[in-house]
């Protein structure tokens, strides 16, 4: 089953996402957390892996995680309102990639202008047509189209550190075996995710300078699905374009998997230890049963799934997409396997819990986060293959 479900890009919605982002990130700036959060952007692998070693932070995180496993952004308490903000300082890395900014920039108004003056070129672009294949785009379109990919790749690059400061993901990225689900274009799932952010001081006459720049990491192995023919000839480019790195199966989930068992078992590919799924569509992923027992099959003796679920196009999307995790959950659950669950939207009635990201808007942004360390054995017993 193949769904279209892409809204329209123009310049304008372009345009407000980068001064949203930015917006958000000049309040954290002008914050007292920044001053204390800065220093772990020197060398921010190092920081993860203190942290993982942290006594105080294990406590932390199940402290977090005592109320059903479910963490919420809506009030969160100080240390994870930290989590959130040097996720959010770590995503905008991405947006300000290779931009050097004067300290005493570091605003609402200051971030505000500097993306402002970036977008002049793009902001009047019309809507790119969804029939368009992304081969036909004219010259401006595939520069408002890279713009796009920031702004999705500053998503995935936020809700990726809030796993990852939670200690839930921990594997380095090049010991990662990844299966990427609805992955789009690929970009987000082979790039973003193991981004590594970084923030270099310079000193300046002026009270110095800020350096943002980004690591790119790539996993060891990735084999990404996505069934929908328009990315026919860009997975055809990537299987070519990755030497070996990258299996990039243009096929509905069904079809995929059983490629995937069967080259496990006639080229020996190592089976994944990293399941994701971003800004997932229930639609094209089989129900949660059928969806675990392929699963299943294909994983070694354990791996992390890392699922994360959109405003989809219309409320009616919203709830499939809400029902899908709350079957998730409970399925997973009852299987002793401890998932977790973040919200980082509002709460109440469904219209508010859409129209209520905390982070971004409603066209882009992770709503919520699914984790669970998936056990072979335990997936054995309780979705039968």
């Amino acid at each position: 089953m193949t769904i279209q479900h892409e809204s329209p890009v123009s310049g304008r919605f372009v345009d407000s996402a980068y001064k949203l982002e930015a917006d958000g990130f000049g309040a954290i700036c002008t914050s007292s957390i920044f001053s204390n959060i800065l220093p772990h952007f020197r060398d921010y692998e190092n920081y993860l892996a203190e942290l993982r070693q942290s006594p105080v932070r294990q406590k932390i995180v199940r402290n977090l995680l005592k109320k059903n496993r479910i963490v919420s952004a809506e009030a969160p308490t100080r240390e994870l309102a930290e989590i959130f903000c040097i996720s959010q300082v770590g995503a905008c890395c991405e947006l300000f990639q290779g931009k050097k900014i004067p300290i005493s920039e570091l605003n609402r108004k200051g971030m505000r202008l500097l993306v402002q003056q970036g977008m002049v070129s793009l902001r009047d672009i019309p809507p790119i047509p969804l029939e368009i294949p992304p081969d036909q785009y004219s010259d401006q379109q595939r520069e408002l189209l890279a713009a796009l990919n920031v702004i999705q790749n500053l998503d995935t690059i936020r809700v990726a550190q809030v796993v990852r400061q939670l200690g839930l993901v921990s594997v380095k990225s090049d010991s990662i075996r990844q299966l990427s689900f609805v992955a789009g274009n690929g970009y987000r799932d082979l790039f973003a995710i193991h981004t590594v952010p970084r923030i270099l001081l310079e000193d300046s006459s002026s009270g110095g300078i800020l350096n943002f720049d980004i690591l790119k990491k790539q996993a060891a192995h990735a084999v990404l699905i996505n069934g929908d023919p328009i990315y026919a000839d860009h997975f055809a480019f990537l299987n070519q374009d990755q030497e070996g790195k990258v299996l990039a199966l243009n096929m509905d989930v069904g079809q995929a998997l059983d490629v995937l068992l069967t080259k496990q078992g006639e080229s020996g590919l190592g089976q994944p230890n990293l399941v994701t799924g971003l800004r997932i569509d229930e639609r094209v992923i089989p129900n949660v049963g059928d969806f675990l027992r392929q699963v299943t099959a294909v994983i070694g003796q354990s791996a992390d799934l890392f699922l994360t679920m959109g405003a989809g196009n219309n409320q009616s999307e919203f709830e499939g997409r809400l029902r899908y995790f709350d079957d998730l959950f409970t399925a997973l659950s009852r299987a002793e396997l401890k998932p977790v669950r973040i919200l980082m939207h509002k709460q109440g009635s469904l219209e508010e819990q859409r129209n209520g990201p905390f982070f971004g808007n409603i066209e882009y942004s992770t709503y919520q986060i699914l984790h669970c360390k998936l056990l072979r054995k335990k997936l054995e017993n309780n979705f039968r293959l």
